[in-house]
């Protein structure tokens, strides 16, 4: 029986032969045939002629797998450190305006970065475009409002009586940098708010349009919109978008806790832009009560500092303080552009003199003074110390280096209150030189016979401020006070120069016209005879006199030649952090 059975399972097997790659359910089928062993997909095995092939296998997935788990890490990990580049770009562009815009360190770091952009809106504007005195208001305003909100950083300052202009705040509780700071941003706030006077916000499109364009009932006549604006707004849906300058110049020149330097300076300010309204009655009073608040805040002077009647300065009360100069130039200066030449050329005589008389300075250099640092063939000899022996100098460490980088900068201590004289120091200097062109401008313009004398005062002006501007060290800051003030000088100086010396040329070059008619004239009537002729050749002669004002032209000309330098400081435009993509 077994042996039977063995002898059928042998013959049969080529009928029932299969593999994994084939099946042999439809052969069974059609043999009527069925085994009970089915055959499942995923037990074949793949064949590459016309097979099932299959495409997610365990090794592929492990490496699908693997390769997201590693893109979402890579990932990640370039989020990280672009996140990383940026806030260290953040940080190193704040770190720098802080040492450029110092702000005191008891502000919200907020309040302190809102302070650094509005100046750096304000002095540093993009390579190639003007300042954007829309965001610098915007920058300031929000500081101010910070500072003056007790739940930010206006805790301790309270409101103003209420006889004050709105607004004011009392700020005598807060410290001095804190308050030196807030007088800083409202400055800042007043002076943005000077060229976005009249500017409305669309509350509907929240949208902030320059003054005029407006259209509505209070302006007939609306200014064309400026390139990339759309849709004149409307009356009915706008308001003033900032305070008026007046208003903030008011909130400062009342504000309890601003020191008198403070407010002789706003006072100035406030003055000059009334000024430029045409308001000459209110910018007259602003101006002369500034001069009174400069004049009366010393009570131990010999003698009244100021003649009320003639605004000049009084000898016998010793040398003025530095608010008087100041606050008394700016108002000769207003008077003199009003037209009030007689009164205001013995004020700026009596200021010239005032400051000519001052002490001078040891900080002024001398040509000696830069030859010797010029020279590097001698070697430098060490200082000597409070004991005689000389000791050099120890250089500083990279552990010091290091902490400076990453110390905090301390926060400038508070400049002088300008009660005391100044010193005649090169911005002095260079102020004596401003005054001596407001004085020459002066005698040129009030009578003929005066021109002569007030084009010497005016040479003399551009002399000082080019010899100040030689002996100012190269490591002087270019935008410090002193060498900006003698660059406007002696440009202004040179201009007054030439356009004096061209009028006196062209009105000898008249002259010289009618004598040489004059002369032909003479010439003629002689009838070409012997004492005709004579005297025809004595006016020719006459007439050709060494012209001086074409011959001072061209000195100016080569003078401008020469200081071409010194006015212009040829500086790379600043580079952003795409500067590798500019050519």
């Amino acid at each position: 029986m077994i042996r039977r059975l063995l002898l059928l399972r042998l013959a049969g097997s080529g009928r029932l032969l299969r593999t994994f790659a084939h099946s042999t359910a439809p052969r069974a089928a059609a043999r009527n045939e069925f085994r009970g062993r089915p055959q499942l997909p995923f037990l074949s095995v793949t064949s590459t002629r016309g097979g099932r092939v299959r495409y997610l296998t365990t090794e592929r997935k492990a490496q699908l797998k693997y390769e997201i788990k590693t893109g979402i890490k890579y990932t990640g990990y370039i989020w990280i450190a672009g996140f990383a580049l940026l806030g260290s770009w953040f940080a190193i562009v704040q770190e720098r305006l802080e040492r450029r815009y110092p702000t005191p360190h008891e502000w919200s770091y907020r309040t302190r970065m809102d302070f650094r952009g509005g100046n750096c809106a304000r002095f540093e504007p993009s390579p190639g475009k003007i300042t954007d005195w829309l965001q610098v208001a915007w920058w300031f305003e929000t500081t101010v409002k910070r500072l003056q909100d007790p739940t930010i950083d206006g805790k301790d300052v309270k409101d103003a009586p209420h006889d004050l202009p709105p607004g004011t705040k009392d700020v005598t509780e807060k410290s001095e940098e804190w308050r030196r700071g807030y007088y800083e941003a409202m400055m800042g706030y007043a002076k943005a708010a000077e060229y976005v006077e009249g500017w409305v916000l669309d509350k509907s499109r929240n949208i902030v349009f320059p003054a005029g364009t407006m259209i509505g009932p209070s302006n007939p006549y609306p200014k064309p919109l400026p390139a990339g604006f759309k849709g004149a707004p409307r009356e009915e849906d706008c308001e003033l978008r900032f305070e008026s300058p007046d208003d903030i110049y008011l909130q400062i020149l009342h504000t309890p806790g601003f020191t008198t330097r403070q407010k002789i300076e706003a006072g100035l300010a406030y003055g000059s832009w009334l000024d430029y309204k045409g308001v000459s009655g209110p910018a007259s009073i602003i101006f002369e009560d500034a001069v009174q608040l400069a004049a009366t805040e010393r009570h131990d002077l010999p003698a009244e500092p100021l003649n009320t009647k003639t605004w000049t300065l009084n000898d016998a009360a010793g040398p003025p303080s530095e608010n008087l100069l100041n606050s008394l130039t700016a108002y000769a200066t207003f008077r003199a552009r009003q037209g009030a030449l007689n009164s205001a050329l013995p004020i700026l005589v009596s200021i010239l003199k005032a400051r000519r008389s001052l002490p001078a300075s040891t900080s002024i250099p001398t040509r000696t003074s830069l030859s010797a640092a010029l020279n590097h063939n001698k070697p430098t000899q060490p200082q000597p110390t409070q004991n005689g022996s000389s000791k050099p100098q120890q250089k500083p460490t990279i552990y010091s280096k290091l902490t400076h980088l990453l110390a905090p900068p301390p926060y400038p201590p508070p400049p002088p209150d300008g009660t005391a004289p100044p010193t005649r120091d090169a911005l002095d200097l260079c102020q004596e030189a401003a005054l001596s062109l407001h004085i020459g401008e002066i005698m040129y313009t009030t009578s003929p016979t005066g021109r002569e004398e007030g084009l010497g005062w005016t040479r003399e002006a551009v002399d000082v401020a080019e010899e100040q501007l030689h002996q100012l060290p190269q490591t002087v800051d270019p935008d410090s006070p002193a060498r900006a003030a003698c660059k406007e000088c002696l440009a202004t100086g040179l201009g007054n120069w030439a356009a004096m010396v061209a009028r006196l040329a062209k009105e000898e070059e008249k002259r010289k016209a009618a004598s040489a008619d004059g002369g032909r004239k003479i010439a003629g009537s002689g009838g070409g005879g012997w004492f005709g002729g004579l005297w025809g050749e004595g006016v020719v002669a006459k007439v050709e006199d060494v012209d001086r004002w074409a011959a001072e032209e061209k000195v100016i000309e080569e003078r401008q030649r020469r200081v071409r330098e010194l006015l212009e400081d040829l500086k790379p435009p600043p580079r952003g952090i795409l500067s590798f993509l500019q050519a």
